[in-house]
C-alpha cells in the first residue's frame, strides 16, 4: 500500500524552537533588595504567566517548573522542565541552567544581573535562552514556529513587567 504524502506530513514531529531573549530595566529599589526577590525562585518565578506548579527538586538548586497548558489550533502543550539556579549575593547575580540528566519539554539557561544605578536604585538585565521542543504535525511547522517563539518572547516580557511592577510596588 503506498504512503501517500499527506499521511507523512501529518505524522507527529517534535519542534525544537530557540528563543535568545534579552531585556534590562532601572528601578529606584537598592540592589539588595532587587536581589532578595530575584534570588528567591519560588517568589520570583511565580510573577512568570502561566505558572501551574513550581517546587523545589532537591537541595542542590534544581526547580521543576509546570506551565498551565496553552495551544493554538490543534498543538497544545503543557510544559514541564527543570533547572538548577545559582546565585551569588556579592555579585548580585542569580544564574539558572539546564541539570546534566534532562530537563523536560524544554531547556532554559539564563541570568539575572544586578547593579548598583549611583542614585540608590538598580539596573537589572534579564537574559535567558529557552529551547522549547512542540509536538505538532509536520505539515504545521512553518506555523508553528513563528506563533511559538513570538509566545516565548510575549511570555518573557510580561515576567519582566511582573516582576518590575512588585519592585515598584515594593
Amino acid at each position: 500500500m503506498p504512503v501517500h504524502r499527506f499521511a507523512l506530513l501529518m505524522l507527529p514531529a517534535v519542534l525544537t524552537i530557540e528563543v535568545d531573549f534579552r531585556d534590562g530595566m532601572k528601578v529606584a529599589v537598592a540592589p539588595e533588595v532587587v536581589f532578595a526577590l530575584l534570588s528567591d525562585i519560588y517568589r520570583s518565578g511565580r510573577h512568570f504567566p502561566g505558572v501551574d506548579e513550581l517546587r523545589p527538586v532537591n537541595d542542590e538548586g534544581r526547580w521543576r517548573w509546570r506551565l498551565k497548558e496553552r495551544g493554538f489550533g490543534p498543538v497544545k502543550l503543557r510544559v514541564e522542565y527543570d533547572a538548577v539556579y545559582r546565585s551569588d549575593p556579592t555579585t548580585h547575580r542569580v544564574y539558572w541552567e539546564p541539570p546534566a540528566d534532562g530537563a523536560g519539554d524544554m531547556e532554559s539557561s539564563g541570568s539575572w544581573e544586578i547593579d548598583p544605578d549611583g542614585d540608590g536604585g538598580s539596573h537589572i538585565r534579564f537574559w535567558a535562552l529557552t529551547t522549547a521542543h512542540i509536538p505538532a504535525p509536520r505539515m504545521m511547522a512553518s506555523m508553528v514556529e513563528p506563533i511559538a517563539a513570538q509566545e516565548l518572547k510575549r511570555l518573557k516580557g510580561e515576567y519582566i513587567a511582573a516582576i518590575r511592577r512588585t519592585l515598584v510596588e515594593s
